[in-house]
């Protein structure tokens, strides 16, 4: 039984020829940045750092396979490694490229700048990233009245739906319109035909689907029959609504302050955090949307910028209101812990995930070869794995909801609310316009009696109207 980094191998252990670090002429360079909990650097009293974390264990598994002897060199100021505006690498791509170092215990994902540079050990990925813009959601508590909440109503059903609803009504008032107008008089009553116009028959359907009762029912089979298709419609829309409509409210939703780059191009005092040397970079630099080339312009020219040089400081600095950060979000929750769960992706679909690897320096063919089949072995042996599950488990299971339901806000029930008043003041508007109608007929139903039956008035009689 042998220490493996913070691991225990039982049994022998995997040998790989032909290649032997025994007969190096000097010990590789093997650079890190402070990443945690890829690699964790702590600064000791005499100025030396110790180094920890998920590839630091692994590569001292790897060190003990091919007997290799090496020199941990901390970079505290790189990145991962960018390309300048005057066409230079930076961070520990490099260090790599410039001949500083061997070796560098990083996770960055393959591409094609940085593989003309650097080569990758590609054979197992170390991890997997995915970068996307996060930002605090938003905290207002108090919901504004506005038009645009009444929506909220028509959500649970289809737009296809609600016009193919009020077609329906419109066909089931018709039917049953026809069934009662042009019915025998021996199957319908005349009051019941008399009571049922048009503007009834189309009520009376509206309310089957609110699941109201009618006035007066018809008594002939075909106008029955239109009733119970309209109740059977009213039944099923009900059902299917309500359910709908308690789904969407008690499904959680986020605020956005923003949802677009290009809102936050046009917002005043935001910030925007990043990474010291992402490669994302480079594409900004060149992309063809000027609002990527304006976060290029920002990390360049350091305005409104926040590095993130992954002290934990920085990483809560990047989720505090008005911060649009670019990172992939497990990094802040390896971080933060819990407190991460208050951001939310700027766009809603996440890009997809993505492999990362090890990189090291060109002109080592050999080396990149052997390391390279000792990963392969490592993977078969579950090594890997295991070293995941101890060190990279503090971002896997998000933000998960703590209880079985979502408690409904003042929000969410407001547009329901506001139908209340809403209907007061359309029923006093009604009742107005009832009684200036009321007002006004007995006047024009004398203006038509004059009309009708004209006749001059004798002094002293009194007016006899025969209407």
């Amino acid at each position: 039984m042998q220490a493996i980094g913070q691991l225990m191998s039982v049994g022998r252990t995997w040998s790989v020829e032909p290649f032997s670090g025994e007969g190096m002429k000097e010990p590789l360079r093997v650079v890190a940045i402070h990443d945690p909990p890829y690699i964790s650097m702590v600064r000791q009293g005499d100025g030396s750092y110790h180094f920890d974390g998920y590839l630091m264990d692994l590569w001292r598994t790897i060190a003990r396979e091919l007997r290799l002897t090496y020199r941990l060199v901390a970079l505290p100021g790189g990145g991962y490694g960018s390309m300048d505006e005057n066409g230079t690498w930076n961070g520990l791509i490099g260090e790599l490229t410039y001949g500083r170092a061997d070796v560098a215990l990083t996770w960055v994902r393959l591409r094609q700048d940085r593989a003309q540079a650097v080569d990758y050990v590609a054979a197992v990925p170390v991890d997997q990233d995915q970068y996307t813009f996060h930002m605090r959601q938003g905290t207002d508590t108090v919901p504004q009245i506005t038009p645009g909440m009444f929506s909220s109503l028509l959500k649970p059903l289809h737009m296809n739906v609600w016009w193919s609803l009020l077609a329906s009504l419109f066909v089931v008032s018709w039917v049953l319109r026809i069934a009662l107008r042009y019915n025998h008089e021996r199957a319908e009553r005349r009051e019941t035909v008399a009571d049922m116009t048009w503007g009834t028959c189309f009520l009376s359907s509206f309310m089957s689907v609110v699941g109201q009762g009618w006035a007066s029912s018809p008594d002939s089979l075909a106008a029955r029959t239109a009733t119970i298709f309209s109740w059977v419609l009213g039944i099923l829309i009900y059902v299917n609504y309500t359910a709908n409509l308690i789904s969407y409210l008690t499904v959680t939703t986020v605020d956005k302050p923003i949802s677009s780059l290009k809102e936050f191009s046009e917002q005043s005092g935001w910030k925007f955090a990043l990474e010291r040397g992402i490669g994302t970079l480079n594409d900004w630099k060149i992309s063809s949307s000027p609002y990527e080339r304006e976060l290029f312009r920002r990390v360049s020219q350091r305005d409104g910028y926040l590095e993130l040089d992954g002290s934990d400081e920085a990483f809560r600095k990047s989720i505090e209101p008005n911060v649009l950060v670019y990172i992939d979000v497990k990094r802040l929750f390896f971080t933060l812990g819990d407190d991460a769960c208050a951001t939310v992706p700027l766009l809603d679909r996440l890009p997809a995930k993505a492999n990362t690897y090890i990189v090291m320096a060109k002109g080592r063919e050999r080396l990149h070869s052997a390391i390279n089949q000792v990963m392969r072995v490592l993977n078969q042996a579950g090594t890997i794995s295991r070293l995941k599950a101890r060190w990279l488990t503090g971002g896997q299971d998000m933000c998960t909801a703590s209880g079985g339901f979502k408690e409904l806000s003042l929000g969410d029930v407001l547009a329901v609310l506001v139908l209340v008043p809403l209907g007061i003041i359309c029923s006093v508007g009604l009742f107005m316009l009832e009684w200036l109608w009321i007002k006004c007929s007995p006047c024009q139903r004398k203006s038509q009696a004059l009309q009708q039956y004209p006749f001059e008035q004798k002094a002293g009689s009194k007016t006899s109207w025969g209407i």
